[in-house]
Order: structure tokens, then C-alpha cells, then sequence
């Protein structure tokens, strides 16, 4: 009996044994050590996601990990990099073990190449920095990586339509002052024309960097910001996926090339908004939504260790057009465009960037890279409203060769170097459409009697040669950091150049917190004219690179492994703006109308139509509170940011004031213009004083993640309107009057210029993704509800030219944000679709 119950307790015992341990009493630990054969060092602090048991573990700072399975058997470790996730495959023995595992193939240098990999020093001084993992799933992007630029410090989002990216405004400039990069290649765009979708597909995307300040020397051809894309720099194994959303489609696909030597990466876009919201009868009749297409493709191989190649090619192509009938009975009171019926307007855009580039690496002290760039932007437009009619053909084409090179030339000092030779062949013909007095604040489209706007013919094709070379140095003595540097652009037919020194100093206290870098620069940089503006028959061939000096300071302090705050106060001055002149003139010139060579070649006082008169400056201070996800774990992430600043310009033009009855004649106004400019300076149309952004994100699961974006804005200035012009014109197809808003012509009253301001911008939006995985990938379901509260947000003020000036004429613009469906009821703005990668 004694014994029958010891071997029922000992059965006992096992079993709750077994109850509290488990499958765990046949598990398997190995102590591992990730190595990244081709750099040679460990893999450090990277997160490892045991896909089958769905577990995560971490790297140290020596790349060890322990990793626990379940079993014996096959496994597969996903390695979760910035860049995107790597897979490895390995194979579990039934004891506890240590061993290293590659995270490459481990094969010798002369039977294969590498990727030539690894980051140069960036400066730290007016240099933000997002990663695609940080900005792919963002709400209120539409999926749009690259639309996470309007939350960043010292931007400005250009709010319109879509609330699109292509116009942001960076520390004050012109919104046509920026540079995009794409792996240090140009690109005419970032966004296709409905401003939601970008022309750079998101799985190429390794991170974006923002230089607000006065950029680095190698870089040019912005008085705004640079924003360059960086792409992926490696594919370990054959991938692809698509997407498919309410306004476009989009695919990618990647693959290791000849044994791992090398990749092909390619990805493209459709969009179709005119067959989807264009289709609800929602939008007045005779608007036909934009069509869009673009593609990219990367090709990269590696020779040797010391030799490689890349080839790409990015294309983009875009048209837009409004056709609005005149219908016989036309009521502006029903119809939003009655007042505009019969007009018609086109608009398209293309570019095509191709390069062929080569890395030599002779050295851990020496890189070199040679670029063959051939570069085909193009922009064309037709339209036909009252008194404006234009058609015009631009092109302006190059093809290049640049050189860039980084030397380390002592323990202290590297230098980055390069050079460029451009050659520009342009063509543009057609007639341009032109305001006839540039500082006409009102000007009236059905004017006939006297036309406000008038057609430049246009017939002009050449080519030039343009060079560049620049330098930077950078001294590191300690902490310790300064990169003076310098850059020189040169147009041969304008026979002007522009010389841009500039400079960035930091020091880094490493004991404060986990590192606190106080730094400031200073420098000039440049912009130079287009070729409408430039050409020797409708232009100014004397034309100046537009120019900014730009200064900054600030701190940037990193309180630990996932938090930091940066402060940085910025002053911009910008000098030599081209702008619309009706003064500047040459005294003796050909004719700009070529019809009129035979019978008059040769007329004086030609216009040049353009000149560098406008000048403008901005200030302000930024601020960015940072908080990263914790790696290995499923912790949230995110950031604020604040940006407050003013911006200011001034055309420098002569202006005829109320009150003013001077009898002068034109010769003595254009000497009068040429050296007594009157105008006052105004706040820039795109000011906005304060602008925050919340952004949030929770990967709350393997299966589920949430993201949340607040963004606020204080409102854009605008002109007031005072009274209207009486109705002296009319819309001839069918008679309604055009009644046109007249603006204070005195400078000494509180209602000239742009000094009214309406109701601030807030919206909050909000994305929910579910993930479905796979063995061979996983699928993407996602919401994204823009405008949650449905706030009735206005951008600036709206003139309803179908009625005279009045209490409620003009009122607030309303802007993008929400639906209002056919029976009345507003809706959120949404974005549904499904992604999936394999």
C-alpha cells in the first residue's frame, strides 16, 4: 500500500512538473553572435524576431544574442533593420550550443564583390533625419513616406489638395526653392499633381534627410531646403510587393544578381483618381482629375571589392485638364464654374532621370565616384480664359558628368571634393502668358479693353555649358568638429557665376545624458535662373544666381537610447530673387516677336522682362522632442515638433500709390523705377507663425498596429479685400458679370498688404493596420481616416467673383479634409487599400 502510493506521488509530482514547465523541459537555447562578413563587424543592437514562436530578442553591443526555441527543427530569423527586414534560415539542434552566424554569405573577396556600403558623416547643424520605418505607416501620408517631410521641424506644408508635399516651404523661402535628390540624382517633382501620391515608391526608400540650413558644399541649386532621398543599399533575397488603393496601384520588385554580386530593383505607379472620385459626380462638371505613371529602376554590381556599378532610371509622367461647358441657362449660383464657362486649361508634366554611375574603393581612406547623368524635364500647359491665352512647350534638358570623391587625409581631416560639367540644351516656344504691370494687385481676365495679361511669343532653342566644383573639410580634433567648405557655379550664357562659402562648427559633451552636441553655421548658397527667364530674345541674359546666406545654432541632446531634444534658432536672408519686371529693359534689342524681323528687327527700349530686384528674410526657432521605439520590443514611438518664424519680401519695384498724380512719362518712370524703388516690405504669402505636429505610432502586435498625427497651423496672411471694381466686365459666351475685388493701394493704412489673417488649422488624423503573416511574407489591411473631428479647416480667403464686394463676400476658403456625400452628410476623408509583401 506504502509503495502503490509512492508511485502515485511520484507520478503526481512529475505530472505537475510537466503542468509548470512544459514543452520548455525539451527547449533548445543557443548563445549566438551575429557577424556581418563583408564589414567585418558585428551586428550590434539589432533586433531578431524568431518568426515561428513570434519572440524577440536583441543584440548587444558586441553582437552576441540568446535565442530560445521551443524545439528541435528548421527556423527563420528575421532580422529587423532600418533598411527593412532580412531573412535567415537556420537549422536547431536538440542541445544547447554557441555558434556565429552570418548575416552574409561568407565567401572570399575575390569570388565575389560587396556592396558598397557604410554612411559618411552628415552634419548634425539644421539637418533632420527620418527613417522608413519610422514614416512608411504614418496617418494623414496616404502611405506617402515622403509626405512625413510636413511634420518636420522649419516646414511648412503647403496646404491644398491632398495637403501635398510638392510646395513645402523650408525656413521661409520661395516654395519653388527646394532641391529633391534621389540618391544624389535630380528629380524635376516629389508629387504627382493630385498632391497625394509621391513619384518615389516606397519600398526604395531608406531614409529622407531635410537640410534647412546652409547645406553641405556638395549639394546646390536651392535657396530653400535639400531633400535627399536615400534608397536601399542591399537585397539579400528575391522580394515584391503591391498595393492597390482607392486612387492608384503600385508594385515593386527586387532580386539578388549574379550570385549575390549585385541587385535589380524595380517599382512603379498608376493612378486613376479621375476613374474613382472623379466618377461620384462630385466635382463640378468639366474637371477632369490627374493621371499619373511613374517607375524606377536600380540595377548595382559589384566586380570586385574595390569596383562597382549602378544604373537608374526614374520617370514620371502627369496631365491634368478643365473644360467647362457654357450650358444655356447658367446660374453661379447652382454651378461653382458658371462664371467660367468656356474656359479650358491643360496642364502636364514629365521628367526622366538616367545615370550611370561608378564607385572605386582602393582603400578605407579613398572613395571615388564618377556619375553620367542625362536629365529630360519637361512642362507644357494650354489654356483659354477671357483675356489669358497661352500655350506653351518647355524643355530643358542636360546631360553631365560629375565626379565626387572622400579622402581621408589625416587622423584629423577628411575632405570631400568634386566637380561637374553639365551641358543644357532648352527649347521653349509657344506664347507665354504674362501679367502686362507685374504689381497689378488685381487684374481682370475679361478686360478686353485694355488686357491685364498679355501673350509672349516664344520660339527659343540652344545650349550652354555649366560647371561646378566644390570642397569640404572637415577637422576633428576630439569633440571637436568644423567643416568650412566652399562651392562655385558657373552659366556660360549668362556669363555669370556664384561663389558660396560656408562653414559648420559642433562640440559634443559625450558625459551629458548620452550626448550633447552644442553646433552653428553659416554660409551662402545659390539658385540659378530658368531658361525662359535667361534666353537673349524674351529674357534677361544678365540675369544673377538668386541667393540666401543662411545662419543657425543649436542643441541637440540625447537623454538616452530612445529620447532626444533638439533647439535650433535660424536667420535666412535672401537676395537676388528673380522676379517679373515691366522696368528692366535693354535700350536697343532684337524684337521678341520674330514675326516682325523683316519689317522691324531691331526696337528700343526692349523688354527684359525679368530681373533680380526682390528680396526677402525670414527668422524663427524649432524645436523637436523625439522618442524612438525601444529596439527588440514593442514599444511606441514618436515625436513633436514646433516651429515658430516670420517671413518677410520685398519686390523692390517702383509702385504708383493712391494719391499719386504725377504726369511722368514712361522714359522717366523706368529711370524713376531703375533707381528709386518704393515698394514696402509684407509678410510672405506663406507665413505661418506657429506650426506643431504629434505624431504617434503602436505596434501593439505581430498582427496590429495604430498611428496617430495632430498637426496645427496657424493661418496664411492675406491681402483685404476693400471694395470691388464695379462689375465693368463680363464673361461675353454668356453674360454673367465678372466682378473683380480691388485691394488698399496705400501703404500707410492698416489694410494694405498681407496683414489679415483667418481661422487656424487643426486636424487630427488617425491609421490602423492589420498584418496577416506568412512563411513567404505577409499582407497589409489598413484605414486611414484623415480629419477625424471633421473640422471645417480654412486656408486664407476666397472672392466669389459671380457677386459684388459685401459683408460675406469674400469669406473663408475651405479646405481638404472632408466628403460631403450627395444627401448632405459630411464624411471623413479616407484611404482604404491592402499592401502585400513577399
Amino acid at each position: 500500500m506504502k509503495s502503490a502510493k509512492l508511485k502515485l506521488n511520484n507520478r503526481i509530482l512529475f505530472g505537475i512538473f510537466l503542468f509548470c514547465f512544459g514543452s520548455p523541459l525539451f527547449a533548445v537555447s543557443i548563445r549566438a553572435k551575429l557577424i556581418n562578413p563583408k564589414k567585418e563587424i558585428a551586428e550590434q543592437n539589432l533586433s531578431v524576431l524568431i518568426f515561428e514562436t513570434k519572440k524577440f530578442a536583441q543584440t548587444d553591443a558586441e553582437g552576441n544574442v540568446t535565442l530560445d526555441f521551443p524545439s528541435a527543427g528548421d527556423y527563420t530569423l528575421r532580422l529587423l533593420r532600418d533598411t527593412g527586414i532580412q531573412e535567415i534560415k537556420i537549422s536547431v539542434g536538440s542541445e544547447d550550443e554557441s555558434r556565429t552566424i552570418y548575416t552574409e554569405k561568407k565567401t572570399s573577396a575575390p569570388k565575389t564583390g560587396i556592396v558598397v556600403e557604410g554612411e559618411r558623416e552628415k552634419t548634425v547643424s539644421s539637418r533632420t533625419k527620418v527613417r522608413y520605418e519610422e514614416i512608411k505607416r504614418m496617418p494623414g501620408t496616404f502611405g506617402e513616406a515622403l509626405r512625413a517631410l510636413e511634420t518636420l521641424p522649419g516646414v511648412i506644408p503647403n496646404i491644398g489638395f491632398g495637403g501635398g508635399a510638392n510646395g513645402i516651404i523650408v525656413r521661409g523661402a520661395n516654395p519653388n526653392a527646394n532641391t529633391y535628390l534621389y540618391d544624389d540624382l535630380p528629380i524635376l517633382y516629389p508629387f504627382h499633381l493630385d498632391g497625394l501620391t509621391s513619384v518615389i515608391h516606397n519600398d526604395l526608400i531608406k531614409s529622407i534627410d531635410l537640410y534647412s540650413g546652409a547645406y553641405p558644399a556638395n549639394f546646390n541649386n536651392a535657396t530653400g531646403g535639400i531633400i535627399e532621398i536615400e534608397t536601399v543599399d542591399s537585397v539579400q533575397k528575391t522580394k515584391g510587393a503591391f498595393q492597390v488603393s482607392l486612387w492608384n496601384t503600385t508594385a515593386y520588385a527586387a532580386t539578388p544578381t549574379s550570385g549575390g554580386k549585385g541587385y535589380l530593383a524595380i517599382a512603379g505607379k498608376l493612378g486613376y483618381l479621375d476613374k474613382t472620385l472623379g466618377a461620384t459626380g462630385l466635382l463640378p462638371e468639366g474637371i477632369r482629375l490627374p493621371r499619373y505613371n511613374d517607375s524606377q529602376i536600380k540595377y548595382v554590381h559589384n566586380f570586385t571589392p574595390e569596383h562597382q556599378i549602378s544604373f537608374y532610371n526614374l520617370t514620371a509622367q502627369d496631365n491634368f485638364a478643365i473644360d467647362v461647358p457654357n450650358k444655356p441657362a447658367n446660374d453661379p449660383t447652382s454651378s461653382a464654374l458658371a462664371l467660367l464657362s468656356g474656359a479650358r486649361a491643360s496642364f502636364g508634366q514629365s521628367f526622366r532621370t538616367t545615370a550611370l554611375r561608378y564607385t572605386w574603393i582602393p582603400g578605407d581612406k579613398f572613395q571615388n565616384r564618377i556619375t553620367l547623368i542625362n536629365f529630360d524635364p519637361i512642362g507644357e500647359y494650354n489654356v483659354g480664359f477671357g483675356s489669358i491665352q497661352g500655350k506653351q512647350y518647355q524643355r530643358g534638358s542636360y546631360v553631365g558628368v560629375r565626379q565626387d570623391a572622400y579622402w581621408t587625409a589625416a587622423r584629423f581631416l577628411k575632405v570631400d571634393f568634386g566637380t561637374e560639367v553639365r551641358k543644357f540644351s532648352f527649347r521653349d516656344y509657344g506664347t507665354e502668358v504674362a501679367l502686362r504691370d507685374p504689381t497689378n494687385q488685381s487684374p481682370n481676365p475679361y478686360n478686353s479693353a485694355s488686357p491685364d495679361f498679355v501673350g509672349r511669343p516664344l520660339s527659343i532653342q540652344g545650349n550652354t555649358p555649366y560647371y561646378n566644383a566644390y570642397t569640404t573639410l572637415h577637422f576633428k580634433f576630439g569633440n571637436f568638429l568644423f567643416e568650412p567648405g566652399a562651392r562655385y557655379d558657373y552659366i556660360q550664357v549668362t556669363g555669370n557665376g556664384a561663389l558660396t562659402p560656408r562653414a559648420t562648427a559642433s562640440y559634443t559633451f559625450p558625459e551629458v545624458g548620452k550626448g550633447m552636441t552644442v553646433y552653428g553655421s553659416g554660409g551662402d548658397v545659390s539658385r540659378f535662373p530658368l531658361t525662359t527667364n535667361f534666353n537673349s530674345e524674351t529674357g534677361n541674359p544678365d540675369l544673377r544666381f538668386e541667393r540666401a546666406r543662411k545662419v543657425s545654432a543649436g542643441i541637440d541632446q540625447k537623454i538616452d537610447q530612445v529620447w532626444q531634444v533638439k533647439v535650433e534658432m535660424f536667420k535666412n536672408q535672401f537676395t537676388d530673387t528673380i522676379i517679373d519686371d515691366p522696368y528692366a529693359s535693354s535700350p536697343v534689342g532684337l524684337n521678341p516677336d520674330k514675326g516682325q524681323w523683316l519689317t522691324q528687327p531691331i526696337v528700343a527700349n526692349r523688354p527684359l522682362n525679368y530681373s533680380n530686384r526682390a528680396t526677402g528674410w525670414s527668422h524663427g526657432y524649432e524645436l523637436l522632442i523625439r522618442k524612438n521605439a525601444r529596439p527588440g520590443t514593442r514599444d511606441w514611438f514618436g515625436w513633436i515638433s514646433y516651429t515658430w518664424s516670420q517671413s518677410f519680401q520685398n519686390t523692390n519695384l517702383y509702385q504708383i500709390y493712391e494719391g499719386d498724380n504725377s504726369q511722368i512719362g514712361g522714359i522717366e518712370r523706368k529711370i524713376l523705377a531703375a533707381y528709386f524703388p518704393n515698394s514696402k516690405e509684407q509678410l510672405a504669402p506663406w507665413d505661418r507663425t506657429h506650426v506643431a505636429n504629434f505624431i504617434y505610432g503602436w505596434r501593439m502586435s505581430e498582427g496590429f498596429q495604430i498611428g496617430g498625427r495632430w498637426s496645427y497651423l496657424t493661418s496664411v496672411p492675406s491681402r483685404p479685400v476693400v471694395g470691388d471694381d464695379g462689375g465693368k466686365f463680363s464673361n461675353p459666351l454668356n453674360g454673367l458679370t465678372y466682378w473683380n475685388p480691388q485691394y488698399s493701394n496705400n501703404p500707410y493704412t492698416s489694410e494694405y498688404g498681407y496683414v489679415k489673417r483667418g481661422t487656424d488649422f487643426h486636424r487630427f488624423d488617425i491609421r490602423f493596420d492589420i498584418f496577416e503573416n506568412y512563411s513567404w511574407g505577409y499582407m497589409n489591411w489598413y484605414l486611414e481616416i484623415v480629419n477625424v473631428y471633421m473640422r471645417k479647416n480654412k486656408n486664407g480667403y476666397d472672392f466669389d467673383n459671380s457677386r459684388p464686394f459685401s459683408a460675406t463676400n469674400p469669406k473663408q476658403n475651405d479646405t481638404f479634409g472632408t466628403l460631403q456625400l450627395p444627401g448632405g452628410t459630411v464624411i471623413p476623408f479616407f484611404n482604404i487599400g491592402m499592401e502585400v509583401h513577399f
